[in-house]
Order: structure tokens, then sequence, then C-alpha cells
């Protein structure tokens, strides 16, 4: 064999977040894996059981100085790396700040530089009014291949005019649905384990921070709980907000209703475990847990912020999360014995977010194929 192609991605942290799922799935369902050399850079917060699982696919991984606690140090230590390793692709992931590491990249010979955006942002002050189409133009002009989760994540960086002339190259947030599919005997052992009997389960997975709506959530189900007494509420994740929820929990006096698992390995079982889904974020891309959950074929109430195109089966509705709780009350009590989704998983593969077909589009990007994708 020749000499591999030295691929470097760039991911904000190694928490077990959305990201990391995705570039995980999508590295170990490339076609040809062994033409590779794949490294990753990552700011120093980080679950050393995350780390692990990059290191187990074959990762290389540099932890970086956070550039809050120091952009000088954080640009030095990835200059360094980048001078050393001398990557053939550079693909990062943090949206917004997608341009300083691509630029880097760029001076240090990389030639496939991939801007790649995950979320669709909502400005909140006046500086990001001003900041904001400054960094959109610099992520632009760093990259020479623009790549998205969606349309909303897509139009958001690249603006909506480059997303109707299929200038940037749409990665759907791909899964191995086999993983996914319902299987009644891990429902059971992980419903034992969790101390859950027949009661409904209403089931979130996502880091604990602002954008995930924890807040609002916690509302939804204290009222559902006037109508369901023996409901309980599955939160998958860690996150800097998770003590501040916890304390809420407490407050409303809900610690025997709700359980915080922490960050898990295998996610794809606590689906299982759950009767309904519920996504009340403030703002999203397209979230690879709402493609998850539908695979699992569990009903998903999802926030009305997040990109409609993560609707792929029947069983997900939109609903506002600033207009109270009433409607997502509602839904869930209605949903109360709806049952699963039996077709879930065809109807992923029928919508293009089989992962093996999207895989192959990535190999096709870090191969040098789809340059002129803009």
């Amino acid at each position: 064999m020749g000499k591999k192609i030295k691929v470097v991605e760039f991911i904000p942290r190694l928490e077990f977040g959305g990201v990391e799922a995705v570039v995980l799935n999508y590295i170990s369902h490339l076609p040809d894996r062994e033409k590779f050399e794949f490294h990753v850079i990552a700011q120093n917060i980080y679950d050393p059981k995350c780390v692990r699982q990059f290191e187990n696919l074959g990762f290389k991984v540099h932890l970086v100085t956070h550039k809050r606690t120091s952009m000088v140090k954080n640009c030095c230590e990835i200059w360094k790396i980048l001078k050393e390793e001398k990557f053939d692709v550079a693909h990062s992931h943090m949206t917004l700040t997608n341009f300083y590491v691509l630029f880097m990249a760029k001076a240090a010979g990389t030639n496939i530089r991939i801007s790649h955006s995950h979320n669709a942002f909502k400005t909140e002050n006046w500086k990001q009014k001003v900041s904001w189409p400054i960094l959109k133009f610099l992520n632009r002009k760093a990259a020479n291949i623009w790549a998205t989760c969606g349309y909303d994540a897509g139009a958001f960086l690249f603006g909506e005019k480059a997303m109707q002339r299929n200038q940037v190259v749409v990665m759907n947030n791909a899964i191995d649905e086999n993983l996914f599919r319902y299987n009644p005997l891990v429902r059971k052992q992980l419903r034992e384990k969790l101390g859950i009997a027949e009661q409904l389960v209403i089931g979130h997975i996502g880091r604990f921070m602002e954008q995930k709506n924890h807040t609002f959530l916690i509302d939804i189900f204290a009222d559902v709980l006037k109508y369901i007494p023996d409901a309980k509420l599955l939160l998958v994740g860690a996150g800097e907000l998770q003590s501040s929820i916890s304390d809420k929990v407490k407050k409303l006096n809900l610690e025997e209703s709700v359980i915080f698992t922490g960050n898990v390995t295998n996610p794809q079982e606590y689906y299982q475990a759950m009767d309904l889904f519920a996504l009340p974020s403030l703002f999203e891309g397209l979230p690879v847990v709402s493609i998850e959950a539908q695979a699992s074929g569990l009903p998903c109430l999802i926030s009305d912020k997040v990109d409609t195109r993560c609707k792929i089966t029947p069983d997900a509705k939109f609903l506002p999360i600033n207009q109270g709780t009433k409607q997502w009350v509602d839904e869930i009590v209605d949903c109360k014995d709806k049952g699963r989704n039996e077709n879930a998983a065809q109807q992923i593969i029928n919508r293009g977010y089989s992962i093996l077909k999207e895989a192959e589009k990535l190999e096709m990007l870090y191969l040098g194929k789809m340059l002129n994708a803009k």
C-alpha cells in the first residue's frame, strides 16, 4: 500500500456530543479506511471515555489549550501539530470558528480544507450581529470545500444562495440503522438496570447546555406528572448545566421521577428504554439524535426551532417552545399508548440517512474528488 492520506478532524471538545458521534460514525463506516491516517485536534475539555473511543478507532488524539484560556497558546499548539504532521486534509467541525484553524492549515500546506456547519445559531445581541457576518466571510475564504449537516445549518454559515446553487455538500447526519432497530430484550434489560417497570419513559439525549433547553423540558415533565403520575424522565448526557438542572429537579421534588445517567458509550441502547423522545432545543442544525430516535421507532416531539428536514418518519412532530408547556403535555399524554413504528429503519434508508452511502461521499471528499463542489 502507498502513502496514507493524512486527515485531521477539528472538534471543539471530546465529550460525547453530537459532532463527536457523527465523526466516529462516518469514519468507522468509510469503504476503505486503510487508505487514511486519522488525527483529531480538540480543546482540553474532554471525557476520557470519549477520547478512548477515538483512539480505539485508530485516531491519534491531540488535546490543545482551550482558546478561552489562551488564544495564543491554542494557535501555537495547533500550528506546531499542523507543521509536524503535514496533513493532506483538514476537516473542521467548529462551525463559526472553522476559519482560523483552516487558515493555519492552508499556511501549513494542507490542500483539502473542509468547513463543516453543524448548527444554525440565532443572533442574540448586537455583538453577534456585527461579528458573525465577518466570521462567515472568513469561513468561506478559508475552506475550499463547504459542507453541512442540513439546509438550515448550511444557509446559516454559507448563505441561502450557496445552498440553492448546490455549492455546499450536504452530509446527512446518517446512522447505522441496524444499531437502532427496536430490540425488546435490550429494552427489558436496561429498564431493569434503571429500576423502571412499565411506566411511560420520556427520553432526551444531549449535552447539558443552554441550547438544549433542559429547563423547559423539566417544566414540561412536571406538568406531565399531573396526568401520568408514575412517568419517568430519562436524561442521558453531561455538561456544564447538569448541576443547575439537578437543583431544579430537587426544588420541584422530582428526584424519584427523573433519571440522570451521565455520559454513556452505548446511547443506542437507551433509546430502547424510552417510549417517547423530546427535543425542545433553542436551535439546532440537523440533530443526529432526532434521526437516531426516529430509527428506534419512537414518537418524537421536536422544537419548532429545529430544521424541519429532520422529520424522517410520520412519528416526528414539531411544537413551539415559546407558548408554554400545554401543547407538549397534551402530545405526550396522547402518545402514552402509541407504541413504536416498526418500519422506521427502512424509512431512514429511503430518505438517505443510511451511513454506508453517506460515508462513501465523505471518502470522495477526502480523496479530493469533490474539490469543485462549490
